[in-house]
């Protein structure tokens, strides 16, 4: 009974793990989308908003989508978004 439930559970876990990436992936590439609209019609300095986006594209191309997600809302923040 002991083996069925740590079986159980660990099914949960492996079954879970990436679908909670393929949530955060997506995140990465709808904030992505979101930047890049608010950087093409920004007006004035956008340099560290720029910054801030390629921070998050580096992030998310190696697999770090929740910091990936955190530029890319710190860019939008900074361009008033």
């Amino acid at each position: 009974m002991k083996s069925l439930i740590i079986a159980a559970s660990l099914f949960a876990t492996v079954a879970i793990v990436p679908a909670m990436a393929a949530d955060d992936a997506s995140a990465c590439r709808v904030l992505a989308g979101q930047t890049n609209t608010a950087l093409s019609g920004a007006s004035g300095d956008a340099a560290q908003a720029k910054d801030e986006a390629r921070a998050g594209q580096q992030a998310c191309n190696f697999g770090l989508y929740k910091s990936g997600a955190e530029h890319y809302r710190k860019a939008l923040s900074l361009l008033g978004k």
